[in-house]
């Protein structure tokens, strides 16, 4: 299914971008981040049809941490990496940071029990459950995330529109926002077509949206025991019903990224700006956990780590019970989410429980500074910003600065990123593209590539 996506969106933007003289054809290569290696995939694919050049990005990418050191070397035309370069990481040619693209980080989940039902948690529940204090999935303080809001589960086994899917978040009491997403072929179709929330049982259209974008969000006033059908055109692609939750007595298995991960650096970010000072950020989990690898080790099997994202994504999803941190697009994989998977809820600083949703993360990192080097800075105290989700990413690549012909594709590869590609199929990709202050800045950087 991946393949299909990839090659339809890469003729979605044949056409956008001059086509070179085969004669002229470059070759160019990156590797690092796994973060972004959905995006990376579809986009260098798409980039190559557009253009007669060839651009790679290596799967698995290796983490941030072998983006920088490979880049460091001189062994990629450009490094991929989520989290800064310190000084003994850094290369000694002349390069810049590009950030291209933002992404949640979704606290994905498999808890068979919970038949569908999605987690709501606090900052402070996932410090307890990554930090190793909350052990079972029946601890009180899950229990009591769970309370905070009604509960809904889908009762819709198989949407009636394939490649069509919707997820409902309850920021409050008495609110509930349904998104829904589309791949980038069948939301071309849909653009433009009706999103009614009805009462299923009365059959009345409660509200009206737009599919406008292909991850599109509906807010209305939810009640008590009221089921709601979510329909796109009149189909429907989900059915949403209160219930009861009651949590199982099982052991909860954390899985975590063995390897130098942007990925790592982030969450671990998250858990010492919100949650407990005492998380270190830094590329690699069993140095930014309390009490480190020797804390780690001795949680012992409860406790696995994956290297990559997709290992990473790939043991949640095959094993119930567990719980982990990925870049959300690895979670809604057709193949995983069958199995179970599905991203937490999480509550941000205005006291709202936001889903992992490109909306979501465009609305936290509209907060963001970004300083002259091109580095972000995450404003984890929005108070105001009821929009936002909180755990979030920008993953950027490594550039030269040095004139050649290799790193003049480069500087046009992330410059059709920014303008076209990511304005474009981001949010269906289930990342963010990057817009207004932080897309000048970025497009500020793409300028230095191949300029001395």
């Amino acid at each position: 299914m991946k393949k299909k996506l990839f090659s339809l969106i890469s003729l979605a933007v044949v056409g956008s971008l001059a086509v070179g003289s085969a004669a002229f054809a470059e070759s160019i290569n990156g590797s690092g981040a796994t973060f972004p290696q959905s995006f990376q995939s579809s986009a260098t694919a798409a980039f190559n049809a557009a253009t007669g050049h060839t651009a790679t990005y290596a799967n698995p990418g290796g983490g941030s941490s072998k983006g920088k050191s490979d880049f460091k070397a001189n062994l990629t035309d450009f490094g991929g990496t989520d989290s800064s370069v310190t000084a003994a990481q850094a290369a000694a040619f002349d390069w810049v940071y590009i950030p291209y693209v933002g992404g949640a980080i979704s606290v994905a989940y498999r808890l068979d029990e919970l038949s569908g039902v999605t987690l709501s948690l606090t900052p402070t529940t996932i410090n307890g459950i990554f930090g190793g204090t909350i052990s079972k999935w029946n601890d009180p303080s899950i229990v009591n995330d769970l309370k905070t809001n009604p509960v809904y589960a889908n009762s819709k086994k198989k949407s009636e529109i394939k490649g069509v899917s919707a997820l409902i978040a309850t920021p409050a009491a008495g609110s509930a926002e349904v998104t829904v997403s589309a791949i980038p072929n069948v939301f071309k179709t849909l653009k433009g077509k009706s999103i009614e929330i009805v009462d299923a049982k009365s059959k009345k259209v409660l509200k009206k949206g737009t599919f406008s974008a292909a991850e599109t969000a509906v807010s209305f006033g939810a009640k008590e025991g009221v089921n709601y059908s979510v329909r796109v055109s009149g189909k429907e692609v989900a059915n949403f019903a209160q219930t009861t939750v009651t949590l199982p007595d099982k052991d909860i298995i954390v899985v975590y990224r063995s390897d130098g991960s942007g990925t790592s650096n982030n969450f671990c970010n998250f858990m010492r700006q919100v949650a407990n000072s005492d998380w270190v950020q830094n590329d690699a989990f069993t140095s930014c956990i309390p009490g480190g690898s020797s804390k780690v080790a001795s949680y012992g099997s409860r406790y696995q780590g994956q290297s990559g994202s997709a290992n990473v994504s790939n043991y949640v999803a095959d094993t119930n019970g567990s719980i982990g941190y990925t870049e959300v697009s690895f979670v809604l994989d057709a193949t995983r989410a069958a199995k179970g998977m599905k991203s937490a809820n999480v509550r941000n600083a205005a006291g709202k429980f936001v889903a992992p949703t490109a909306a979501a993360t465009s609305a936290f990192l509209s907060g963001s500074t970004v300083d002259d080097k091109g580095f972000v800075t995450f404003d984890y105290k929005q108070t105001t910003n009821t929009a936002a989700y909180p755990v979030v990413a920008i993953t950027y690549a490594l550039a030269k600065t040095a004139k050649s012909g290799k790193n003049d594709v480069v500087k046009a590869y992330y410059d059709w990123i920014l303008n076209t590609y990511a304005p474009a199929n981001a949010e269906a990709l289930a990342y963010a593209p990057l817009t207004g202050a932080l897309k000048t800045a970025a497009l500020a950087q793409v300028a230095k590539i191949s300029s001395k």
